[in-house]
């Protein structure tokens, strides 16, 4: 093992990871020699499980386990995440017209439905943040209004009518990658989204490493996040970042990024 890495481990969520991806993260651990757990997060939980926390930690997982690892102070160096930085709001601020939906309405539900658009209406609506409290896409102004009356009748601890959403119209998407990056630089890439169907392959054109890199040189909400990068007409635009320690792996290079990742953390722990 690795003097570099003895102080510190991933911890990674067993349950809800799938099951290809758990074997590469282990395997990545494994090959440069940087201990590793497996941790089983029960759903809807308010704690993380007991593990062995005399080690700093990298932590992989759900939502849910990013959000209970966020809250606890002690552990949270390893989540790389802040909620301030992670939205699209901010991102409209920093970035400008490189995000796909710049000038796109950031409102809440109640304030969206009383602008009363026809019922027919398509429109792009998703979270502002970075929670996956709902996952973004085309509805119909009637069907976010039957979305609206159902949150008014009941209790929901992520959503609620006054949760910031952003709201502009549907684009076309020919393709649609995810880029790791660590320190401004892409680890790896995978292409998750063509046409709107699903397709995963590993890696993405050179064009799109070479504008990620230099939105990385104007802003990032972190040393350590993910860009969702996507191509409309002849041009490329950021779609979102997100929290690389909850993020979909699709066909990325999964030892590439745990190679980094630990680099990074063992430089800063």
């Amino acid at each position: 093992m690795s003097t570099n890495y003895d102080n510190i481990q991933w911890v990674i969520q067993r349950n809800l990871t799938n099951t290809d991806d758990l074997k590469e993260l282990v395997r990545g651990c494994e090959k440069i020699g940087v201990p590793y757990m497996e941790i089983d997060i029960i759903p809807f939980t308010d704690q993380l499980p007991d593990f062995d926390k005399s080690r700093q930690s990298i932590f992989y997982g759900s939502t849910t386990m990013g959000q209970l690892v966020y809250k606890d102070s002690s552990l949270n160096k390893g989540f790389f995440f802040n909620q301030q930085s992670f939205s699209i709001e901010n991102y409209f601020a920093k970035w400008g017209s490189h995000m796909l939906n710049h000038g796109a309405l950031v409102t809440s539900f109640r304030e969206l439905i009383s602008k009363g658009y026809d019922a027919d209406k398509p429109l792009f609506i998703r979270p502002d943040d970075d929670s996956k409290s709902f996952s973004g896409e085309v509805k119909k102004f009637s069907e976010i209004k039957s979305w609206y009356d159902r949150l008014k009748m009941f209790d929901n601890t992520s959503l609620s009518l006054d949760s910031k959403i952003v709201v502009s119209e549907p684009y076309h998407l020919r393709y649609e990658w995810r880029l790791w990056i660590v320190n401004n630089k892409v680890v790896t890439a995978s292409k998750y989204r063509e046409d709107f169907k699903l397709k995963k392959e590993r890696g993405c054109p050179q064009e799109v490493i070479q504008f990620a890199e230099q939105r990385c040189l104007e802003y990032t909400p972190h040393d350590v996040f993910v860009m969702d990068i996507c191509e409309t007409g002849e041009n490329y635009y950021i779609v979102e970042c997100g929290c690389l320690n909850s993020a979909g792996f699709y066909h990325a290079d999964i030892g590439a990024i745990v190679n980094s990742v630990t680099g990074y953390f063992s430089k800063i722990v």
